[in-house]
């Protein structure tokens, strides 16, 4: 089958980088068979039976999908961050350590619960592991293109992961200007980077392999600040949405952003569209949506699902990165910037401190505990807090 999304377009570009879905057990025979033709496979991923494939003509499609044990072809698309730059006014700052009290952390870490049982998964830009928040990560990398300077961005250039990772379970620190900064949890982070060009845009087929090498590593709290403003033909189709649902049914929790092309309806980002996801929208610190989160609408019925803090969120970044840089004010290694990235994390370390709680706990069962608020289109049932989900 050719996504219907690709053959919708198959001749808009000349040349088109693609995800080919095997049959189980065939995506190593396949890649040796595209090598041997001389069309090295960028990456395999036995974990969900797929393989990268660099750019091919439009041509060549249908015959690649004609080919004995290719199940799916589809486009490899480009995902991105999700992040404005906040304002560098220290009045309006709403850092980490206050934020974080929106959803009970503070309750939660004096019943004893800090949500150190279990890895967070942080599925971005990759991290500054030296950053003294963030201390003792762990990171891995899923990039697939060569680096090309100016384009491709090693995982400390951005801090668009850093901080995020610093919000879901940075340590508690004094920064240089004064102002306290704290994750929401203190889990063990599991970075992998697989948005790695530019200003953080990466593949379909690198998110896809940093889900399956996270999931390997033992990670089931997921947090995916990134998204793209099509899904490929539907949620059923899409490969990033079908491995959130199979891995949700495997006891995975991804919380992922809503998007930031609001004020629109119906315009959540992919994969925050998916059912099993938690879909994050962006609150400012009134409790009022931001203007840019993500709504969603007839096409997105029941998202987003929760809301949580995402304006002028300043934690900590990788220091000397673009988020670092875009903000002199905060002083080195730490940042105030806005998105439902920012607000994605939040919820993250929230879920990171229940699983702690109650090591059982499912996507579906999350959100049941919310069920009892009205749902609201623009920030589904509201801000989770830890008091909602009593002693499960």
């Amino acid at each position: 089958m050719i996504n219907p999304y690709l053959q919708a377009r198959l001749f808009q570009l000349p040349l088109r980088p693609l995800l080919v879905e095997t049959e189980p057990g065939e995506a190593g025979n396949l890649a040796r068979l595209f090598g041997n033709e001389g069309l090295r496979p960028r990456a395999v991923i036995n974990a969900f039976a797929m393989l990268a494939l660099p750019p091919v003509p439009a041509k060549w499609i249908t015959a690649i999908n004609d080919l004995p044990g290719v199940r799916a072809v589809h486009a490899d698309l480009e995902s991105t961050i999700l992040q404005f730059p906040g304002v560098e006014d220290p009045l309006e700052w709403w850092p980490t350590s206050d934020s974080r009290r929106l959803l009970g952390a503070e309750e939660a870490f004096i019943a004893g619960y800090t949500g150190e049982s279990g890895r967070v998964g942080i599925i971005d830009t990759g991290v500054d592991p030296n950053h003294e928040q963030l201390l003792g990560s762990q990171f891995d990398s899923t990039i697939l293109f060569p680096r090309e300077p100016g384009i491709d961005a090693g995982p400390q250039a951005s801090g668009h992961g850093s901080h995020v990772a610093s919000t879901a379970a940075g340590r508690q620190q004094l920064t240089p200007v004064q102002v306290f900064v704290e994750g929401v949890s203190r889990a063990p982070v599991f970075s992998v980077q697989c948005l790695g060009r530019v200003v953080g845009t990466g593949f379909t087929s690198e998110i896809v392999n940093a889900i399956a090498l996270a999931f390997e590593r033992g990670v089931r709290v997921f947090n995916m600040s990134l998204g793209a403003q099509e899904c490929q033909g539907s949620c059923d189709t899409c490969p990033e949405c079908r491995i959130i649902k199979t891995l949700t049914r495997r006891g995975a929790i991804f919380c992922v952003a809503a998007g930031n092309s609001g004020p629109q309806p119906n315009t959540i980002a992919c994969p925050g569209c998916v059912a099993e996801a938690i879909t994050v929208a962006a609150v400012d610190r009134d409790g009022q949506v931001a203007r840019f989160s993500s709504r969603g609408g007839m096409r997105f019925s029941g998202k987003p699902d929760v809301a949580a803090p995402g304006v002028n969120i300043y934690s900590g970044t990788g220091r000397a990165s673009q988020v670092d840089l875009g903000d002199p004010g905060a002083s080195s290694g730490y940042a105030a910037i806005s998105g439902t990235s920012m607000a994605t994390p939040h919820v993250a370390g929230l879920v990171a401190l229940l699983r702690q709680r109650n090591p059982a706990l499912t996507a579906e069962e999350f959100k049941m505990a919310l069920r009892r608020r009205e749902f609201n289109p623009n920030t589904g049932r509201g801000v989770p807090n830890w008091s909602m989900f009593g002693e499960g």
